[in-house]
């Protein structure tokens, strides 16, 4: 699927395990840094392993900062501890489209996804979330894959 491609696909709810944060947008990639390896620790401390790859559920937007979730899809939610609580990723249709390369260019994707949206009827531009479908380690910088959906029954 190329970057531009937007399809219109059908999730099942989806338990997670996320830290909320409000942060500057210029920190996301610190902050996901920070969050993942804690929250990925206590899941498998709990005797779970991921059902999915990390992602970044974005809320709200004041200025420059904004109110986010990070965290780990799971097969069953698990209880609090401390500042990593329980998330459900909403199911029903969404719109879903693949951004490949650097992430900094991630917002031109979002961008066509709203426009469709708004084609759609839509007029909400936050709930949706980005997927990390590999590690930006382990591949080349034009491999990096980031996978982004925007619901559309909320």
């Amino acid at each position: 699927m190329e970057a531009t491609d937007i399809e219109i696909v059908e999730l099942a709810e989806q338990p997670a395990m996320v830290v909320r944060r409000k942060v500057e947008v210029e920190q996301l990639g610190a902050t996901l840094g920070g969050i993942l390896p804690r929250v990925f620790g206590y899941v498998i401390e709990a005797g779970q392993q991921p059902a999915g790859m990390p992602f970044m559920r974005y809320f709200d937007m004041d200025g420059a900062i904004v109110s986010l979730a990070a965290g780990l899809p799971v097969p069953a939610a698990l209880e609090p501890d401390g500042d990593i609580e329980p998330h459900l990723l909403p199911g029903g249709r969404a719109l879903t489209a693949v951004h490949h390369g650097d992430y900094a260019a991630v917002g031109a994707v979002w961008a066509k996804v709203w426009e469709r949206a708004r084609g759609l009827g839509v007029t909400q531009r936050f709930g949706g979330w980005d997927v990390y479908a590999n590690d930006p380690a382990e591949v080349a910088p034009e491999e990096v894959e980031t996978r982004i959906y925007l619901p559309l029954d909320s």
